[in-house]
């Protein structure tokens, strides 16, 4: 009787933890989960995808990466990187632009899902940044187009085509600013997290990583 009282204690002692998603400490570091996502997308270029993990789960989620991408039809994150399900948690929006829930479900994947490595991905022909550029600075565009001015502001002096410009300098300029978010800075600080702008090319399907400075 008395080791079945114990064994009942140990359960319900353990039963809170169940379900919970890894600490950051557990995962992959932020360079190893960018270095499986490269690898796979060198995969997919080659057309040598393996496509794993293809079938659904219920087992707890412990993705490799949070990806911040386009909604673009043509940028589908699991296939471009060769992941399957469970690998990655994706916030898209047109753009790649992250508002205050977008943010919070960044915060999520990072605080309870164990995930190090913050990937935001900008893509060539993107349309958000293309009427983003024709309508610069008109006032009252709404949010999807004011959040991308920005790059059209620091870029529209550059040489070379002003969209592609945008592109490149938006998705920099959002991982900057997920960079100075309270919550993922001190990750940051700490070495627990990397966030990481780039650009996926349409015609080849490479993505390249960007240099934030």
């Amino acid at each position: 009787m008395k080791a079945i009282l114990v064994m009942i204690v140990a359960i319900v002692v353990l039963l809170p933890g169940l379900g919970r998603g890894a600490p950051p400490s557990e995962g992959p570091s932020a360079e190893e989960a960018l270095k499986q996502l490269l690898e796979g997308n060198a995969r997919y270029v080659q057309d040598h995808a393996e496509h794993p993990d293809q079938r659904p789960s219920a087992a707890p989620q412990h993705p490799l990466a949070v990806i911040v991408s386009c909604s673009d039809s043509r940028v589908p994150p699991e296939i471009i990187f060769d992941r399957g399900v469970g690998s990655l948690f994706i916030v898209r929006a047109a753009g790649n632009t992250c508002d205050r829930l977008a943010v919070e479900s960044i915060e999520y994947a990072v605080d309870h899902l164990g995930t190090r490595l913050i990937v935001v991905m900008g893509h060539d022909q993107c349309g958000a940044v293309t009427a983003a550029v024709k309508s610069y600075p008109k006032a009252g565009v709404g949010p999807m187009l004011e959040n991308i001015y920005p790059a059209v502001r620091e870029t529209r002096h550059h040489p070379g085509d002003p969209v592609s410009n945008a592109i490149s300098e938006n998705a920099i300029l959002v991982a900057r600013r997920l960079s100075s978010d309270a919550e993922l800075a001190e990750r940051i600080k700490r070495g627990e997290l990397k966030i990481v702008p780039a650009r996926y090319a349409l015609d080849t399907g490479k993505v390249q990583i960007l240099s934030a400075q």
